[in-house]
């Protein structure tokens, strides 16, 4: 039976990835802006012409980087995993990338952000609940909620306030102008989190099925 659960948390976990590279990826399609925990490696696949699953990839080990910096002693060796879930995120969202057109008209765009903070709510909401490895940004962003005191959810919003800034000086510097982002990076940030609360009080007693409680 132990074994039957740790089965299926992984292949949830995994699911869940798939389901969260999607939604990432359908955010760039949009033309409305993308995720803010991509928006960084978005605008440096852009500006050096990586592709952006294999920029995202980089991205996210340099995000566990800076997690062992931020925690030292406190960070566990368990915990480079997240490198290997990055390699699953970006092989999944180069995929995506290649296959998913990009919306062409108002209505088109709005649905797809729609979908897309639906997508990666979901996704965030699986992959965290199974209490494997978090993906490297919510990692990063937990670390830093640990390092200010506040908690993940705080770390969160500094993350993603942080990501938004960082891109627009990039943008700014670069070619003086928005790279990759807009309305829907802020629509992202505010709602996404608000999936994935969602998602959290309905799934729970599912997950509480299949995730060992402390």
């Amino acid at each position: 039976m132990h074994q039957s659960k740790l089965f299926r948390r992984i292949i949830i976990y995994l699911a869940g990835i798939i389901i969260l590279a999607f939604g990432i990826t359908l955010n760039t399609k949009t033309g409305l802006g993308v995720s803010p925990i991509v928006s960084v490696a978005y605008c440096i696949s852009v500006l050096t012409g990586i592709n952006f699953g294999t920029m995202t990839f980089f991205y996210y080990v340099f995000l566990v980087f800076l997690q062992i910096l931020l925690l030292r002693k406190d960070f566990k060796v368990w915990q480079l995993l997240q490198v290997a879930a990055s390699l699953f995120t970006s092989v999944f969202i180069d995929l995506f990338d290649r296959f998913l057109p990009m919306a062409d008209n108002i209505p088109l765009r709005i649905g797809a952000l729609v979908f897309a903070i639906i997508f990666t709510g979901l996704g965030a909401s699986m992959t965290v609940s199974m209490k494997i490895v978090p993906n490297p940004a919510d990692g990063f962003a937990n670390a830093l909620g640990q390092k200010l005191k506040r908690g993940f959810g705080f770390g969160k919003n500094v993350f993603d306030l942080s990501s938004i800034i960082i891109s627009l000086i990039i943008g700014w510097i670069a070619c003086g102008s928005l790279l990759g982002i807009g309305i829907g990076t802020i629509v992202a940030m505010i709602f996404t989190g608000r999936v994935v609360a969602f998602c959290q009080r309905r799934l729970r007693k599912f997950y509480e099925k299949i995730v060992p409680q402390d």
